[in-house]
């Protein structure tokens, strides 16, 4: 038993001499140093944005949906309204088709659509086995709707989930006041103080090698939630926060961020996709992720 004792007590030194001297080479984004943005009143008229919202089996969505952007306190001719349709087994195409061609006033609208074949499912939508694929198909749909968006010359691109919940009148408004370069509202769950957008993170300390490996699952890194990932809190936290990564339920990205080819990555991006990739390549070209906490949007109870 002594000797078990020792080589369990000697592997438990080498073990914490590792993670005494972590190696950084499968992660090397630097931890956010953006400034802080400033908030300031909008102009008049306000900045020209392009609201885009993905959608597959929404059809029990929709009407909900179309509320919320017709609620929103926004000059609707500073509104291009573009929806992207694909894959459905409902009849989504058909319902977001008169759903645009009834929308008055605005910049314009247009409803894409993008088949990308397969069987999808919301059942077991978050098993890691199922991120890479599921989330590459995400980043070509919204790599998609990001080119129509910039054919419209609008200032900013509005990217809003499809199933929302609950999206305060002032929401654009609010977060336009930022002029951040990449901006999320704070995202929770339809009832409760839960969040619902885990995408929306910083981390707290750098990720060793070790962590990396662990946690790797089809060259994505995917620890279990809240470890060395924090949520701001929309109760005690402030105005505005530094982010590492970001969720696409709002997500609001600045016309100068995209045109220096910042985009959806659809392969693995420093061991992330997608909408956590596309914040970790904004920073490797200059430009922050930020959360406003307080701005509360709520997603439906799927």
């Amino acid at each position: 038993m002594g000797l078990w004792r020792d080589i369990v007590a000697a592997w438990a030194r080498f073990a914490d001499a590792r993670q005494r001297s972590p190696r950084y080479t499968l992660f090397t984004h630097a931890l956010p140093a953006f400034p802080l943005p400033e908030r300031a009143p909008l102009p008049d008229p306000p900045p020209v944005v392009a609201l885009a919202t993905p959608c597959r089996d929404a059809a029990g969505d929709l009407v909900t949906y179309a509320g919320l952007v017709r609620g929103l306190d926004y000059p609707r001719d500073r509104l291009h309204w573009l929806m992207l349709e694909g894959d459905s087994t409902d009849d989504t195409r058909a319902q977001a088709a008169a759903l645009l061609d009834g929308a008055e006033g605005y910049a314009s609208t247009r409803l894409l659509t993008l088949d990308l074949g397969g069987a999808r499912s919301r059942a077991g939508r978050t098993r890691a086995e199922l991120q890479r694929d599921r989330r590459a198909g995400l980043a070509r749909c919204r790599n998609r709707l990001l080119a129509a968006a910039m054919e419209t010359g609008a200032a900013y691109v509005l990217f809003l989930d499809v199933d929302m919940a609950e999206v305060p009148p002032d929401s654009l408004r609010r977060a336009l006041e930022w002029r951040a370069p990449v901006l999320v509202a704070n995202c929770l769950r339809h009832e409760g103080d839960t969040v619902f957008d885990r995408n929306s993170f910083r981390y707290t300390a750098p990720v060793s090698d070790r962590s990396a490996r662990r946690f790797l699952e089809g060259g994505l890194y995917q620890p279990p939630t809240g470890f060395f990932r924090h949520y701001p809190d929309h109760r005690s936290g402030p105005e505005i926060a530094p982010l590492s990564c970001v969720g696409g339920t709002f997500l609001l990205i600045r016309r100068d961020v995209i045109a220096a080819g910042v985009d959806f990555p659809e392969e693995p991006y420093q061991l992330h996709i997608e909408t956590e990739g596309l914040a970790l390549k904004a920073a490797d070209h200059g430009f922050g992720s930020f959360m406003a906490p307080r701005l509360v949007v709520r997603h439906g109870p799927h």
